[in-house]
């Protein structure tokens, strides 16, 4: 064998020694196009789902796929053009909290029917289109918040208390939160509910919690179903004696949480990092041929199954434990620096 046939040898022994030394391409990048994820968000400048985009980024910058976002801006017609423009792009799957189980449908099918995998995440539709939901158990998110309440009032209140509800009935997870709330405060008798009022934005929150307090000089405890809310209710009750519970945390939230003598008590939430990661993920394994990580059961809202369903954890932020609620403000910090969200 001549040196240079030789060296030629050596070369590619040591070529493909490397090559086996890197492992396989992240599953996003093998093949021959790389995959595009479009993600279409209810409102992109809340920190809710800000930080549901961290999470998607996160998953997609890991498996190497590109990630584009829409803002549906809360209206269905611009969600549904948005959706239109993502189909036009040729992006291999659409990730989507739909603003209506209906009416999101029709924008949704014309995806589905292009080959374009659909995830849904956070809320449900009412078609069978809808295959796979990553999510949480809004019920016992609710539940979550009744249970403390309860016992909080039990050890703190000797047993009684009159509480305000600040809801979100117009979204089906609003109503699925209330009722695990009320199901677990419904085992004491000596919770009685005096008043309760829609309040989803901190605006609502507080007009609606000042009129209750008009009415309520004897209110106890307040809870509010969703971050909105329990902004406007803290701005409320600011400097009153009433506690407060929330159910949704953010930057603001946790601050409340870590001020001296705050009203604040309690914050049960999801984890939107988490659940935006996870959809993405799914997303990408959907498009690459790959089994999605699923629960056993199938079952989402409405008595509808789907194919596959993950339920992210929940948590539970509460003043007494300042260790935790500095964690979550440190780890998301950069939501307060813009957060890299696009509109």
């Amino acid at each position: 064998m001549s040196k240079k046939i030789f060296g030629l040898v050596a070369l590619l022994v040591i070529v493909s020694m490397l090559l086996v030394s890197m492992g396989p391409a992240p599953v996003a990048a093998q093949g021959k196009k790389k995959i595009t994820l479009g993600a279409v968000q209810m409102v992109a400048f809340h920190e809710w789902f800000r930080t549901i985009e961290m999470g998607m980024k996160a998953a997609a910058d890991e498996m190497g796929a590109d990630l584009l976002v829409a803002n549906a801006k809360g209206q269905v017609d611009t969600e549904a053009s948005m959706v239109e423009n993502f189909i036009a792009r040729g992006v291999n799957a659409i990730m989507i909290s739909a603003l209506d189980s209906k009416a999101s449908v029709a924008a949704l099918k014309k995806a589905t029917d292009a080959g374009i995998k659909l995830i849904n995440y956070n809320t449900t539709i009412n078609s069978p289109i809808m295959e796979t939901f990553i999510g949480v158990d809004n019920t016992e998110l609710g539940a979550q918040a009744g249970r403390w309440v309860a016992d909080y009032v039990a050890k703190n209140m000797g047993g009684k208390a009159k509480i305000a509800l600040l809801t979100i009935p117009k979204y089906e997870v609003g109503k699925q939160r209330r009722e695990g709330f009320m199901a677990e405060i419904s085992k004491n008798p000596d919770i009685k509910v005096v008043a309760e009022q829609e309040g989803e934005s901190p605006e609502q929150g507080t007009n609606v919690l000042e009129t209750i307090m008009q009415g309520n000089p004897d209110l106890d405890l307040v809870w509010a179903a969703n971050e909105g809310g329990l902004v406007g209710a803290l701005t409320a009750s600011k400097g009153s004696k009433i506690k407060v519970v929330g159910t949704d945390m953010s930057l603001q939230v946790a601050k409340a949480l870590l001020e001296p003598g705050t009203n604040l008590l309690a914050v049960s939430t999801q984890n939107p990092y988490q659940e935006g990661y996870a959809a993405a993920d799914a997303a990408i394994k959907l498009v690459s041929g790959e089994a999605v990580q699923s629960d056993a059961d199938k079952s989402v809202a409405g008595g509808l199954t789907v194919k596959n369903r993950q339920l992210i954890p929940l948590e539970m932020y509460t003043a007494d434990n300042k260790a935790a609620v500095e964690a979550y403000l440190a780890k998301y910090k950069v939501l307060e620096e813009g957060g890299a969200v696009k509109q």
